[in-house]
């Protein structure tokens, strides 16, 4: 026995010495030929023991596997039996031997009541929305349109009683979920509407298929009105939940709050908030954890067998050749003949079997990013979503291929949520995509009553939010300049936060003007201000709430004849009451430096003629690395309505408007409609494209190629004012607009 356990230590030691004796660069190597491996297996083989695999879980079982391997002959091997037993007829040779595919190995002895499947991206597919990705011949789930991101089932309490106190909330819950995942939750809502602790589980999500319970815990807020609480499904899939406690402590004891209908018991879920679009709410008797019932969350949907989503297809026996890296390279057949439910050639079985339990034995749950491979895995998938969906490589100067090996050597060291989130944005700022978001649960959104602008290269305070109680008014006004926060140059600040912003140069410096002082709740920070004539003063301060200092405005007369339109704040049925005014008016300004409310119909009141443009393109994807893309065009169709505005239009605009605003926008500068007085746009239109990440994080990015009116660029651009107006530290000082007051010195 002695000897036998002393040859395994051996064993083991001899392969943690092998697992050493590789390099770095060799690890990140080996991790980026089988990330793009991945890619090309995910997205454009179309297998049906593919299209099954967890990919999270099978990214963190074979980054493991392949990370040490000792040179390309090993790396061969494992590769191959990773990807082996989900695509059989994907072959894996050295680079030199690449040279043609034999057809004859992916034709079934009989085609006779057999399709051809392969893949078609319309997009990057979801199906949450526009963009959809099928294996044609296969059948998809069709989702209520209307469907709601997620479903929820919220209870409350009263929390005044219970301000200062530690609290948790217990629940059990259990899911069977793909794509889907469940969540509980808890926000405290404070006087003031004010939010005070929030966390929804989005770092740690559930997605066992056995009963357990779960908790969020933490301090009820010193200003606390209400405690809302639940459980939600996101995506497809179900969730069942029960048992749900609430407890304050007192005295180092824990004491129950009461939760009405805590178990499910009561009909119709009495005491729950209930009810999502798409969604199913069923009180169940077949599993439970208390009582006689459990609550079923579900989603609803149907199958529908899709033949082809758009025309351009691959034909069988087309394929790909592909470098991989470490003088290997990869040949994937693009298209397999199928039955409803095989396609040929079929995996081994047995092969399946041994990798599917391997995958299983390795995951550890919850996958965060607390762990090297989760982080590995979340690279491999963000790198390959914009290696082959991402629509405006040529316009943003990708080089994107650096930006692999760059960004798994840096997920070695980020080794928390918060530092590898950091790292997802450094990479992704290289898309300079506007549209680019990371969402990873609950973050530093809190700030100070007051605001920083760039101006004549400074950075000064911009406005400082009233506030009721006097002992909370700021130590500072409007035209202070902002030397240093916590030490940092308060300009190195803006350019550190720039980093991790996507998008246009404008873009960023309006977003890092947004976020200048947001931080974690109740953290404190040390401002050096220094206002004109007097010396600099360090001020301390105290993140406590989330700043909204929204101008309300809607729509209000000037001076005789000239009217302003907030665009940002006014419905349209707001401005269709005024058009008679409107419509007689000398003068107009609208003002579009935030996001529209739904109100574009205004632009036909401006149009001479009927809109026909096509300005915004689907890519239809079905080969790899974004090659061979055919599009989809598509416009608004906007007509002409009556009455007509007759009067001079002035749209103001800025760096913050992005997306719908510049849709909007596309049309005042294409068709001439007014004069443009501001910044550019933020450069960032058309639907985003979201996906989820392992580790509980979720990205999203312009999912199609959008244009000016008259087919110029728009990404990373903007649209360009006619008449350019740069704020100066006079006019913030004294509480000027001075895009408004260019617009009416135009008007004069």
């Amino acid at each position: 026995m002695k000897k036998r356990l002393s040859l395994l230590l051996l064993l083991a030691a001899t392969v943690q010495l092998q697992a050493q004796q590789i390099s770095k660069d060799k690890q990140i190597s080996n991790l980026e030929s089988f990330a793009k491996l991945y890619g090309y297996v995910r997205y454009f083989h179309p297998s049906e023991e593919a299209a099954a695999v967890n990919w999270d879980n099978f990214l963190y079982y074979g980054s493991k596997e392949v990370e040490n391997a000792a040179n390309p002959q090993v790396l061969n091997q494992k590769l191959n039996a990773l990807f082996n037993p989900i695509a059989p007829s994907v072959r894996i040779v050295g680079t030199a031997a690449a040279k043609g595919f034999d057809v004859k190995s992916i034709t079934p002895p009989n085609k006779q009541d057999m399709k051809e499947i392969t893949w078609q991206h319309y997009g990057m597919g979801n199906q949450d929305g526009l963009y959809k990705s099928i294996r044609t011949n296969r059948p998809i789930k069709i989702r209520d349109p209307k469907r709601a991101r997620f479903a929820v089932a919220t209870s409350s309490v009263d929390a005044t009683a219970y301000r200062g106190k530690k609290f948790r909330l217990r629940g059990w819950m259990k899911t069977e979920v793909t794509s889907g995942q469940g969540q509980m939750w808890m926000r405290i809502d404070c006087e003031g509407d004010k939010r005070g602790f929030f966390d929804n589980m989005d770092s740690r999500p559930v997605k066992l298929k056995d009963w357990k319970a779960y908790e969020i815990s933490g301090t009820v807020d010193q200003e606390a009105k209400e405690m809302v609480f639940g459980a939600f499904l996101v995506g497809d899939g179900k969730l069942w939940i029960d048992n749900f406690t609430l407890e304050v402590e007192t005295g180092g004891k824990w004491t129950a709050i009461p939760v009405g209908n805590h178990s499910f018991e009561a009909e119709d879920t009495a005491g729950w908030n209930t009810g999502s679009a798409g969604y199913s709410y069923t009180q169940v008797k077949d599993t439970k954890v208390e009582g006689q019932k459990a609550l079923l969350i579900a989603d609803i949907s149907e199958s529908k067998m899709l033949t082809t989503i758009f025309d351009d297809k691959p034909a069988f026996g087309e394929y790909f050749i592909k470098n991989i890296g470490n003088g290997l390279s990869c040949i994937v057949p693009l298209v397999l003949m199928g039955t409803d439910s095989t396609t040929y050639p079929a995996a081994n079985a047995l092969q399946l079997k041994q990798l599917k339990d391997k995958i299983d034995q390795a995951i550890k749950l919850p996958m965060t990013a607390n762990d090297l491979y989760v982080r590995l895995a979340a690279v491999t998938v963000a790198w390959n979503a914009f290696q082959h969906f991402f629509p405006y490589k040529e316009e943003a100067k990708l080089e994107w291929d650096k930006e692999l090996p760059a960004n798994l050597r840096a997920a070695y060291e980020a080794n928390d949520k918060e530092r590898f989130a950091s790292v997802l944005r450094v990479m992704t700022e290289k898309l300079k995509d506007g549209h680019v978001r990371l969402n990873y649960g609950s973050q530093d959104y809190f700030s100070i009553p007051a605001g920083v602008v760039l101006a004549e290269g400074k950075i000064v305070i911009s406005k400082v939010d009233e506030v009721k109680n006097p002992a909370e008014q700021l130590p500072f006004k409007a035209g202070d300049e902002v030397i240093s926060i916590d030490g940092v140059p308060a300009m190195k600040r803006l350019t550190d936060l720039k980093k991790e912003v996507s998008g246009s140069e404008q873009y960023k410096t309006s977003i890092a003007q947004s976020v200048f002082f947001n931080g974690n709740k109740d953290t404190e920070m040390l401002l050096k201000i220094k206002r004109a004539g007097e010396t600099e003063k360090a001020v301390r301060l105290v993140r406590k709430g989330y700043r909204d200092s929204r101008d309300t405005t809607t729509i209000k007369k000037l001076k005789d004849g000239i009217y302003y339109v907030n665009i940002g704040n006014t419905e349209m049925k707001d401005i269709t009451a005024m058009m008679p005014e409107l419509a007689k008016a000398k003068g107009l300004v609208c003002d579009l430096r935030g996001y529209p409310k739904g109100n574009h119909e205004l632009i036909s009141h401006l149009l001479t003629v009927q809109d026909s443009n096509k300005w915004m393109f689907v890519p239809r994807i079905t080969h790899p690395d974004y090659e061979k893309v055919s599009y989809e065009g598509m416009g608004w169709n906007m007509p002409v309505k009556t009455p007509h505005i007759t009067a001079k239009v002035i749209f103001l605009t800025g760096g913050g408007s992005i997306s719908y605003a510049e849709s909007y926008m596309g049309f005042i500068k294409g068709y001439k409609l007014a004069t443009i007085v501001g910044q550019p746009t933020a450069g960032a239109n058309g639907n985003i494209n979201p996906f989820n990440l392992p580790g509980g994080y979720n990205l999203s990015f312009t999912g199609m190629k959008v244009k000016l009116q008259d087919g110029g660029q728009l990404h990373g651009l903007g649209i360009q004012p006619d008449v350019l107006v740069n704020q100066t530290i006079k006019g913030v000082t004294e509480g000027r607009d001075e895009y408004l007051e260019k617009a009416l010195e135009l008007l004069k």
